[in-house]
């Protein structure tokens, strides 16, 4: 057994002694084969060092996700993790703070080429608010860069994917946490988060108003079935619109209490549909578009097992699970007529 630093852990490790906080919550068994999101929640739990088995001490493959990208992502998720406690406790918005997170850390991390398909391995198990707002800040600068929105107008997007859900920190844990259906009165304090978090930051003159609409807003949708106010099409914030993308993404692609994540592919095909009276047509097909670019060519599991390789993905509409693949053995196959589909992206070692 060997003594390694959290910082140097690879996925594929194997766990040799149960990890357990100084508060004793067992962490990870004994056995334990070490994924990237199990490592970055050592990281967050601020584990120094574990016992790795010997034999897969020098034996583990090296990690997809770039060592400095996960040092930056998980200090970047300690100071949300802070600053959300702050807001949760004094009910204000350090907004000095915030927009330096997101005109320097999160912008930086947005910058990462391969940022979403990093973000969708290093995902935790628990999807905490700071977490996933995280995530949505990221994936909102990405969809913006695509829409070629840029400076000052850019950093507004990224705070308003970071301040998002923060009206999610007054919702009481057992309902966010729940693992079955919601009862009416619960999901009526989820329906609740977009306006107490814009009651939080409403009455701030240093924060811009496209800022405050993308975080009441991003809920809103194009055909009038949204929720606070039931907005429709003009009526709502394109920092929402964008928001709205990144926030169903985001949550697809996690783990949640009630469900295991969903690939990428999946999420996508989603939002595919959606985009026929739900979500904007324009920004949605620009994010299709690049996420195409995305994908194809990437390593997959198909539904009876095989390995395949993305030939031609979808169109913008629908199939996103169902595209073209090449097979290992050669033969080009159209998931949608071999009643096949997607089950998995390989990642690359």
């Amino acid at each position: 057994m060997t003594k390694v630093a959290t910082q140097d852990l690879r996925p594929g490790m194997v766990i040799g002694r149960e990890v357990v906080t100084d508060d004793g919550v067992v962490l990870l068994e004994s056995g334990t084969v070490l994924t990237a999101w199990q490592i970055t929640n050592l990281h967050n739990w601020r584990i120094p060092a574990v016992d790795i088995a010997a034999a897969e001490a020098s034996a583990t493959r090296p990690a997809r996700v770039p060592g400095s990208f996960l040092e930056d992502y998980v200090k970047t998720v300690d100071v949300i993790r802070h600053t959300f406690e702050h807001i949760s406790l004094f009910r204000e918005v350090p907004v000095l703070e915030m927009e330096e997170l997101a005109n320097q850390r999160i912008a930086l991390l947005a910058d990462t080429v391969g940022v979403l398909d990093y973000l969708y391995q290093i995902r935790l198990h628990s999807d905490h608010t700071f977490e996933h707002s995280l995530s949505v800040a990221i994936t909102a600068a990405v969809i913006g860069r695509w829409r070629h929105i840029k400076g000052k107008e850019l950093g507004d997007l990224i705070l308003a994917g970071l301040l998002h859900d923060i009206g999610k920190l007054f919702v009481p844990p057992a309902i966010l946490d729940k693992p079955g259906v919601l009862t009416p009165a619960e999901y009526e304090y989820i329906r609740r988060h977009p306006g107490e978090g814009h009651r939080l930051i409403a009455a701030s003159p240093q924060i811009a108003e496209g800022v405050k609409l993308g975080v009441i807003q991003h809920h809103e949708r194009r055909d009038g079935s949204g929720y606070p106010a039931g907005l429709a099409g003009d009526a709502i914030h394109d920092y929402a619109k964008i928001i709205a993308i990144a926030d169903i993404y985001c949550a697809m692609t996690a783990d949640r209490a009630y469900r295991r994540r969903l690939t990428p592919l999946a999420a996508i095909e989603v939002i595919a549909e959606d985009m026929r009276a739900k979500l904007d047509p324009e920004i949605g097909v620009t994010f299709l578009d690049n996420m195409r670019d995305c994908f194809t060519g990437s390593d997959v599991i198909l539904s009876d097992g095989q390995r395949a390789k993305i030939v031609v993905l979808g169109g913008r509409d629908r199939y996103w699970t169902k595209p073209v693949v090449r097979s290992a053995d050669g033969r080009m196959l159209d998931l949608r007529e071999e009643g096949l589909s997607i089950v998995e992206i390989v990642q690359e070692n």
